[in-house]
């Protein structure tokens, strides 16, 4: 093995190649979004054409590289769709979402089934059929609805959660048909782990949320309130540390979703859900100085009067944050990277939200 990886100019020809790829990809994009909201099928289109199995233009290599940049385009999409819910429309919408859920995943178990006396399949078979049927595209849901521009709507809310449910039920389906594969005996541990853990993050998260998150930031904004000029003040209100505390919520959230059995997308869908609720719920001080309605109350001796707003300051909202610093890259190269490998053969989608 190298001791460094030598510095070589790339061919004309391997430029020409991958500018061309960039360019049409965005381009194809930007027109088809324009007319039908679709840009996401030209993508694809592309990838066949520049990929396997169309003139495998670009290199083995390249395409790999492709596959896994396109995988944190999908993880950013997910965290932007969580981002964009709304709670309180999740929880009153929440049952219609379960039904949704329920319709995509029993229809296609069952219809699956027919296989059996149709082509002589066996149970297993039909089964793994119905789980691959089950699988739901988080990635071109979100892209979706969002090009449309439905994603803060009611079917913008149920549509995304109940594809989220999906997505966990379908990674519980490929435990259960890796374990068939492997062995003939089941595993009740590796087949209800995915279940506890996704309930876990559904549950333990809000608590933690509700118990120390939202004390912490109301310690912090007190500090901040009787002390506007501190240094704790300016770091509070500086859009960089919320850029930070975003990236490792959403960094951590993956990590410890997948380490700990479950969907990597639920994880990257929470972390936005929880920083979205933490803008709304959670009391902010991102202002220097006292607004006019509390230096009145002030005046007037009302000991009430606080100048911390219940919403955060634009700058460093959740959405504000990701549209400034994770927009440009997500829009241009990771999103269509992960639309380019949806047909290929590197990119086949497996039963995991892809």
């Amino acid at each position: 093995m190298a001791p460094s990886l030598p510095y070589h100019e790339p061919p004309i020809g391997t430029i020409l190649v991958q500018s061309s790829f960039l360019i049409i990809l965005n381009a194809i994009n930007h027109v088809l979004d324009s007319i039908l909201y679709s840009g996401l099928v030209g993508q694809i289109l592309v990838g066949i054409a520049w990929g396997m199995p169309g003139g495998k233009f670009l290199e083995m290599h390249t395409q790999e590289v492709v596959v896994q940049l396109g995988y944190i385009g999908l993880i950013l999409l997910v965290f932007e769709g969580g981002l964009s819910t709304s709670l309180s429309d999740l929880k009153a919408n929440l049952f219609l979402s379960i039904l949704v859920a329920l319709t995509g995943i029993i229809a296609p178990m069952g219809l699956s089934f027919i296989l059996a006396p149709l082509v002589r399949a066996s149970p297993v078979q039909a089964f793994t059929a119905g789980a691959a049927l089950c699988a739901t595209s988080l990635g071109t849901t979100f892209t979706l609805l969002g090009s449309s521009g439905l994603s803060s709507t009611r079917l913008g809310v149920v549509l995304t959660s109940a594809a989220m449910m999906d997505d966990i039920v379908g990674l519980i389906m490929v435990q259960v048909i890796a374990n068939f594969g492997s062995s003939p005996s089941l595993d009740a541990v590796t087949v209800i782990r995915p279940v506890f853990v996704s309930l876990a993050f559904a549950v333990l998260l809000p608590l933690a949320c509700r118990f120390i998150a939202l004390p912490a930031t109301r310690f912090l904004a007190s500090k901040r309130e009787h002390n506007p000029d501190s240094l704790l003040s300016k770091c509070l209100q500086h859009e960089l540390l919320a850029l930070a505390i975003h990236s490792c919520t959403l960094v951590a959230m993956v990590a410890g979703a997948t380490y700990a059995g479950s969907s990597s997308l639920l994880g990257a869908y929470i972390a936005g859900a929880v920083i979205s609720w933490w803008d709304v719920a959670a009391p902010h001080c991102w202002s220097g100085e006292k607004s006019s309605v509390s230096r009145n109350a002030h005046d007037s001796g009302d000991a009430s009067a606080n100048i911390c707003s219940p919403v955060a300051h634009p700058s460093n909202s959740g959405s504000a944050v990701f549209e400034k610093y994770y927009r440009p890259a997500l829009q241009r190269v990771l999103k269509p990277f992960f639309f380019v490998c949806k047909l290929q053969h590197l990119g086949e989608p497996h039963i995991n939200g892809l």
